[in-house]
């Protein structure tokens, strides 16, 4: 309520006095150059969701360096950056395998206008909506090719719109459809549509946690994909709401999609050069087999 909330008074502190900050409440600093540096280009702000993991009442626990923060930094820096590509993939093989069906088992590049395949007509009428808003602030020479050459339908067909909406935009539309045709989509991934709108979700919401530099080294994630799957429900943790879970239906997904993928690989380098504790991320203790032993059906 209003009467319980304080004005926000703290003042803005200047590179200096951010080090000074930091030393007081304990942070070892070998070279203050170093430290500088960071707080110019990444900030206090954003590097104070690591420096929490190492103290306990804003003072750091003893002995804790400015390196041991930004070796997890760095860690999870690239992190981002590995599992953004392996998403790129998924997320354009999900959009493409819905334009696909849909149009050719309808034989209309337009299906998404037809309301009678959504369970929902306010949700399918907010798509519509969110639809008109993207191609009006594209500037994709084919969304400005289609308005100048037709006038019927008024929107462009599905595979121009594809290019122009987000993971997250395309995943609501998928999972707003009737099942029927939401399951023409799974199927291509040999997978029921509960499982594969829930996992793209959760991906989705992954990739855009990556895109905005968001932390998911030690991350609780508030959405948690469908674990209870018959063939892989064993590799999940249930009730883990870390990384982990996602790096399942990761490895699920790029089976089916890119089964050669050395992401693996990569990501246990990462783990073994920055030297970090993935008790600490949320792993269970047997990750590795868990993840390489997954063979999509």
């Amino acid at each position: 309520m209003l009467e319980n909330k304080e004005k926000y008074n703290k003042p803005p502190l200047s590179i200096s006095e951010q080090i000074d900050l930091l030393k007081g409440r304990g942070l070892v600093v070998a070279d203050v150059g170093i430290l500088e540096y960071y707080l110019k280009n990444i900030s206090y702000y954003h590097l104070s969701i690591y420096f929490k993991h190492f103290q306990k009442d804003d003072i750091f626990y003893k002995d804790t360096s400015f390196e041991d923060v930004l070796r997890i930094y760095i860690f999870d820096n690239k992190l981002r950056f590995l599992l953004l590509e392996l998403l790129e993939r998924i997320e354009k093989s999900f959009k493409c395998r819905m334009a696909y069906e849909l149009s050719t088992a309808k034989n209309n590049p337009h299906w998404y206008l037809d309301e009678e395949l959504f369970v929902n007509k306010e949700v399918h009428r907010e798509n519509l909506k969110i639809i008109n808003e993207e191609c009006k602030k594209s500037r994709e020479i084919s969304i400005a090719h289609y308005n100048e050459t037709y006038n019927e339908p008024a929107l462009p067909p599905i595979w121009m719109l594809i290019e122009i909406l987000s993971f997250g935009q395309c995943v609501k539309i998928g999972k707003s459809l009737k099942r029927e045709y939401k399951n023409k989509i799974a199927r291509t991934f040999n997978e029921d549509e509960k499982f594969v709108m829930s996992w793209m979700h959760c991906l989705s919401v992954l990739r855009n946690n990556c895109a905005h530099y968001s932390r998911l080294w030690n991350r609780d994630f508030t959405l948690t994909p469908k674990a209870l799957h018959k063939n892989f429900g064993g590799y999940f943790v249930l009730e883990n709401k870390r990384l982990f879970n996602y790096l399942v239906v990761l490895q699920i997904l790029l089976g089916k999609i890119n089964p050669t993928s050395s992401w693996l690989v990569k990501f246990k380098e990462l783990i073994d050069e920055h030297k970090i504790d993935v008790n600490q991320m949320g792993f269970p203790e047997d990750w590795e087999n868990r993840l390489n032993q997954i063979i999509p059906k």
